[in-house]
């Protein structure tokens, strides 16, 4: 691989709302910074102050004052029978040219989060959740905007327990304090809206949907996984063409596409007889391989954007703080699997490590940098390349313990 001349990427500062509150670097989040200290910090039209970590830390006395500028979104009712799953979709009520956003939830007790996913029509969305417990994190960036109101903006799915009583109803919101960047509008709080009621009953579930993204050729054998699937069970596809559907057992559905599909956000929908039904926007849900040093990481899930490189330059410079922390996650998406090469190389271009990993079909690694470059610890001025025998989803990110947040960062250069 050719070397690329090395770029120096600035380290965006947090806008401290909570505690774990960050904005992604290059999306014209607020301000720029690299280090602790005082000072005040602007992006578009809003500004804040305080004191605390530039990469996420904990503000000692921040503050951002309330934006006038809101978005407008809806999570609709759902519900799943014990032991199934729902996705709840964060639908857009009205365009917003949103750049980037930091979101906080809790889910409800008791249910585990299965997947996430962000979606936008150019498909170049990119971002980690951190979770812990019932409390999800999440922090991402595009140059795209939004999903219209037919389609979800973000996907999350969450596992109810078969322990749970049928007719209980819970409720799903979304926190009031997460907020969005509107580039140069600067930033969007959220108008306030009502929780989505989560209701345990019906008959039916949709739990994933494998492949669930990707450009999958013609012939290509789909499975939708789930619940309560009958041999009278009607299914709808929404721009997904077939030669085949069949319902092959309770929990499974094949499709065979006959076509060349990006699966990525296309919708799903089964009902029963019994007019139980649910509907399920498609995405890959990537298996990990293998597992980082890091624990922050082993929490942490990285968002993919749909597109696609062979090769990419990321930063990876050193930190004054232990605690801080760069990397790469990258998920192979494609039906075989993908070699990739990281070399981690000096400011002077100087190789100083690499490592090569082989990514089965629909799994994914997220590793610190050190762990990419045979353990070597990146020096100041470093950048890491990576390099794969077939396109594949790439994501650079910026780690804080201390924080708790991962960061997503663009590539400094990248080509499909």
């Amino acid at each position: 691989m050719k070397v690329m001349k090395k770029l120096r990427l600035a380290t965006l500062a947090a806008c401290v709302l909570l505690p774990t509150a960050s904005w992604p670097q290059g999306t014209g989040g607020p301000g720029t910074g690299g280090s602790s200290g005082s000072g005040s910090m602007s992006g578009g039209g809003g500004s804040c102050s305080g004191s605390g970590s530039s990469l996420g830390g904990r503000g000692a006395g921040a503050s951002c004052p309330p934006s006038s500028q809101q978005v407008s979104l809806h999570i609709p009712d759902e519900s799943a029978p014990p032991g199934g799953v729902v996705q709840m979709k964060f639908m857009m009520t009205e365009p917003t040219p949103i750049s980037s956003g930091s979101l906080r939830l809790v889910t409800p007790q008791d249910t585990s989060v299965e997947g996430i996913h962000l979606f936008n029509p150019a498909g170049d969305v990119n971002g980690f959740a951190v979770i812990n417990g019932q409390q999800v994190n999440i922090l991402y960036f595009t140059s795209n905007g939004t999903q219209g109101s037919d389609s979800p903006i973000m996907t999350i799915a969450l596992e109810i327990p078969t322990s749970a009583a049928i007719g209980t109803e819970t409720q799903f919101s979304l926190d009031p304090s997460s907020t969005w960047n509107l580039g140069r509008l600067g930033v969007a709080t959220m108008r306030p809206i009502p929780p989505a009621n989560v209701t345990i009953g019906g008959s039916i579930s949709i739990e994933n949907v494998a492949p669930g993204g990707g450009l999958l050729p013609t012939g290509t054998v789909v499975s939708v996984r789930g619940h309560g699937f009958q041999r009278n069970t009607h299914i709808q596809l929404s721009n997904i063409k077939a030669s085949s559907i069949a319902v092959v057992s309770p929990q499974e559905i094949r499709i065979v596409l006959t076509a060349p599909t990006d699966m990525t956000g296309k919708q799903i929908q089964v009902v029963n007889p019994d007019g139980s039904q649910d509907t399920y926007f498609s995405y890959l849900r990537g298996v990990p391989f293998g597992q980082s040093n890091r624990s922050l990481l082993i929490s942490a899930l990285p968002l993919f954007s749909s597109l696609t490189h062979s090769e990419a330059v990321f930063a990876a410079a050193s930190f004054s703080s232990a605690q801080q922390f760069s990397g790469v996650a990258v998920q192979n998406q494609n039906l075989a699997p993908a070699t990739v090469t990281f070399t981690l190389f000096s400011s002077s271009s100087a190789s100083l490590g690499s490592s090569t990993v082989v990514i089965p079909s629909g799994s994914f690694i997220m590793r610190e940098s050190s762990e990419l470059a045979g353990g070597v610890t990146p020096p100041a001025g470093s950048y890491l390349t990576v390099s794969s025998d077939m396109s594949v989803q790439l994501l650079g990110f910026l780690g804080d313990d201390t924080a708790g947040t991962v960061t997503p960062v663009a590539a400094l250069s990248s080509r499909p």
